[in-house]
């Protein structure tokens, strides 16, 4: 099952410049953008293999029921339990998401990706404080993984501490220097603090990495007309 990264939104505003940050990287407006990942799989557990398949086609009320199905038979299987907070991650209830996220981890489940959607989780809560100790413990299991300094540098962003979240996305960045959602949000960070040249630099690499990439080219003609 692939962890993921629901993307926070936020309004950046510069003089005459108002725009929304999910559009720039969708560019089909506010709506939310998906980042798979891949996490190990906890080995003293197994899932139904129907409730993941329905979890895959994006049948969520059937891989809910599914789930729920094989829990009442093993109340705690812990990679059932996060597969479960996964699913209602994707219909948009964060707090059931979160609260099996929670269950799972008391039980035992402890891969960073658990902690890593826990952190997304509670940014969509607008609970700053949880997400950030959700990715710090991420990082504890895993330094060297670019998605959770990621992570880490919007929850940061999301509480206004700029230089700690400018700090995430470079090492971000340092790992996977192709990590093209960390160069946006951290030229969105940058334009946001009034360092536009800082911001067009960060475009810049993105365009390099992927010249077909809409949201830096609309994102930096934006900055450079300013």
């Amino acid at each position: 099952m692939s962890g993921y990264i629901q993307r926070t939104f936020q309004f950046i505003y510069l003089p005459g410049l108002v725009f929304c940050l999910a559009g720039l990287i969708s560019g089909v407006g506010c709506s939310n953008g998906l980042l798979e990942r891949r996490p190990a799989v906890e080995k003293r557990w197994a899932c139904d293999k129907a409730a993941d398949e329905a979890m895959h086609r994006h049948d969520y009320e059937a891989a809910i029921l599914l789930h729920q199905r094989l829990l009442e038979k093993e109340p705690a299987n812990g990679l059932a339990l996060y597969h479960l907070g996964y699913v209602y991650g994707q219909t948009g209830d964060h707090p059931t998401e979160a609260l099996y996220y929670e269950k799972a981890i008391d039980l035992g489940f402890k891969e960073d990706s658990i902690f890593f959607n826990l952190g997304m989780a509670y940014g969509e809560l607008n609970q700053i404080e949880n997400s950030i100790y959700a990715f710090s413990k991420a990082l504890d299991i895993n330094p060297n993984s670019a998605d959770n300094h990621f992570g880490l540098a919007l929850a940061y962003q999301r509480s206004v501490a700029d230089k700690l979240a400018e700090k995430e996305f470079l090492k971000a960045i340092e790992i996977n220097p192709a990590h093209v959602d960390a160069r946006l949000y951290l030229s969105l960070l940058y334009a946001d603090m009034g360092e536009l040249q800082k911001a067009a630099g960060q475009l810049r690499k993105i365009l390099e990495i992927d010249p077909a990439h809409r949201g830096a080219r609309e994102f930096l003609k934006r900055i450079e007309k300013e």
